[in-house]
C-alpha cells in the first residue's frame, strides 16, 4: 500500500492511498465463492452454481462491498503508518476508482490534533483554597430548605419587600401584542425578581387594581419575544402574598427522609452534602484556574475546526432550550469564540495525560458515578444505566480523567494556599463555568 499526505492547512491532511489489485481480487473472488455456497439460482443446485454466472449476478455488488471494506481498512493503515492522530472521522473526497491495473486509489481529507510542545506544568502557579464547612454554612442551607417549602397566605395591601405579586399582563410590541390574545400570568418576588421595572409599576397595587406602564424585560427573560425589549405593557395584580417558613419540627425533618425526626441527623445529612458540594467546586475552582493558565501559554494554538462547529452547536441547543426557541433560530458565530477556548482547554488537559500517561482510574468512575446514583431513589439501576450506555459513561470518563490531570498539576506546580469560605469556593467556580 502506497500513501502520500498533503499538508492543506495547519491541520487538514490529505491522503492518497494506493492498494495493489491482486489482493483486491482475491478477496473479491473469495466472496463470491462464499456466496455461492448460499444464494439460490433456478436451473442449478445449491453450490454448484458457476463462478462466471456469479460474477454475472453478483460482481458488482459484491466489489462494492469489498471496496467499501478496503478503504476502511487501508485508511486505519495509512493514519497509523503516517502518525497521524485524527481528530474527526476521514471525509473521501471523490468515489474509490479501480486504475486499469487493478489497483484501488482513492483520496481523503482529515482534520488532526495539533502537535504540542512539552507542556511546562512546574512554572505553572495555582491557588489552592482552604474552606471548610462551618455550622453556618449548615444553617444557612437549613434556611434554604426551609424556604423551598414555605407556603403563602393572600395580603389586600400592595407587596413590599419578600412577598410574592402575582401579575397578569400584555404587552404591545413592534411584531405584535404578546401574547395574541388573552393575558400572561407570572409571579414575583419584591426586592427579588430582576425585573425592576416591573416591581416599580405594581410596587403600590394591591390585589384587582390596574395600570399601565412601559417595561424593559429583562435580556433573559422566559419569552423570547419581549427579552431585552422595552415595551408598553398593561398590568393587573392578581393577587399579593406573604411567605410563612415551615416550623423545624419531626414533620419537617422526616421529609427529608431522616426517619428519626431528629435535627441532628438532618444537619448532618446537610453537612455531608455540602462537603460533598464544596469537594466538586474546589475542584472545578482548581481546573478553572489550570485552563486559564493553559490558554495563556498557549495563545496562538490551532485546533480542529470540525470540534469547534460541533463544541458551537451543542452550546447554541443549549441556549435554545433555555429560551424556549428552536436552535436554527440562532446565529452559530456567537458561540464560536467560547466553543474554541472549551475545545482548546480540552485538547490541552488531553495533552498533559497524553505527555504524562495518565490513563483514567476505573475506581474513581465508579465512584464518580455512584456519588451521582446516591442521589436517585434506585441508585444500582442509574450505575447499570451508565455503564450500559457508552455515552454517558465516556462523559464520566472524560471527567474523571481531567480531574486526574488537575491533581497531578498540583504536584508540579508551584501551589499556594488561599483563605476562601464556602460560598467564596462555590462563587468561584460558578463565575468560571459560565466563562466557559
Amino acid at each position: 500500500m502506497q500513501v502520500s499526505v498533503e499538508k492543506s492547512s495547519a491541520l487538514q491532511r490529505k491522503l492518497t492511498v494506493q492498494v495493489p489489485g491482486d489482493g483486491l481480487q482475491k478477496k473479491i473472488d473469495a466472496r463470491l465463492r462464499e456466496l455461492g455456497k448460499q444464494v439460490k439460482i433456478k436451473g442449478f443446485r445449491p453450490g454448484r452454481v458457476p463462478f462466471k454466472v456469479l460474477q454475472q449476478r453478483y460482481g458488482k455488488s459484491v466489489q462494492q462491498e469489498i471496496v467499501a471494506q478496503e478503504v476502511q481498512s487501508s485508511l486505519a493503515q495509512a493514519l497509523q503508518q503516517e502518525s497521524l492522530r485524527p481528530a474527526s472521522s476521514p471525509v473521501l473526497e471523490s468515489e474509490p476508482s479501480l486504475q486499469s491495473g487493478g489497483d484501488l486509489e482513492f483520496t481523503a481529507s482529515i482534520e488532526v490534533f495539533p502537535e504540542v510542545a512539552a507542556i511546562d506544568t512546574a512554572s505553572i502557579e495555582i491557588k489552592k483554597p482552604t474552606a471548610q464547612v462551618t455550622e453556618s454554612d449548615v444553617g444557612n442551607m437549613l434556611d434554604t430548605l426551609r424556604a423551598q417549602r414555605q407556603t403563602w397566605t393572600d395580603l389586600e395591601q400592595p407587596g413590599t419587600a419578600g412577598q410574592q405579586v402575582t401579575v397578569e399582563y400584555a404587552a404591545d410590541t413592534d411584531a405584535g401584542r404578546v401574547p395574541e390574545s388573552g393575558k400572561q400570568r407570572i409571579s414575583v418576588v419584591m426586592g427579588q425578581s430582576g425585573f425592576d421595572d416591573l416591581e416599580k409599576a405594581v410596587a403600590k397595587l394591591g390585589p384587582g387594581e390596574e395600570t399601565t406602564a412601559k417595561l424593559k424585560f429583562p435580556d433573559e427573560y422566559q419569552d423570547a419575544k419581549l427579552a431585552g425589549q422595552k415595551v408598553k405593557t398593561e398590568l393587573g395584580v392578581i393577587k399579593v402574598q406573604q411567605a410563612v417558613l415551615p416550623e423545624v419540627d419531626a414533620e419537617f425533618i422526616k421529609s427529608f427522609g431522616i426517619a428519626s425526626g431528629e435535627l441532628d441527623e438532618l444537619n448532618s445529612e446537610i453537612r455531608s452534602n455540602l462537603e460533598r458540594e464544596l469537594k466538586q467546586a474546589t475542584m472545578s475552582y482548581l481546573k478553572v484556574q489550570l485552563v486559564d493558565k493553559l490558554l495563556k501559554m498557549h495563545p496562538d494554538m490551532e485546533v480542529p475546526e470540525g470540534m469547534v462547529r460541533d463544541e458551537a452547536a451543542n452550546l447554541q441547543r443549549q441556549a435554545a432550550s433555555r429560551m424556549g426557541i428552536e436552535a436554527e433560530k440562532q446565529e452559530l458565530e456567537p458561540f464560536m469564540g467560547i466553543a474554541r477556548n472549551r475545545v482548546k482547554s480540552g485538547l490541552l488537559l488531553s495533552e498533559i495525560a497524553r505527555q504524562n500517561s495518565i490513563m483514567v482510574d476505573g475506581a474513581r468512575v465508579r465512584q464518580a458515578i455512584e456519588t451521582v446514583a446516591d442521589t436517585y431513589e434506585q441508585p444500582q439501576e442509574v450505575v447499570r444505566l451508565y455503564y450500559s450506555e457508552q455515552r454517558l459513561l465516556s462523559a464520566v470518563e472524560n471527567s474523571v480523567l481531567e480531574e486526574q490531570v488537575v491533581d497531578w498539576v498540583l504536584e508540579q506546580a508551584k501551589v499556594t494556599e488561599e483563605s476562601m469560605n464556602f460560598n467564596d469556593v462555590i462563587n468561584a467556580a460558578s463565575r468560571g463555568g459560565q466563562a466557559g
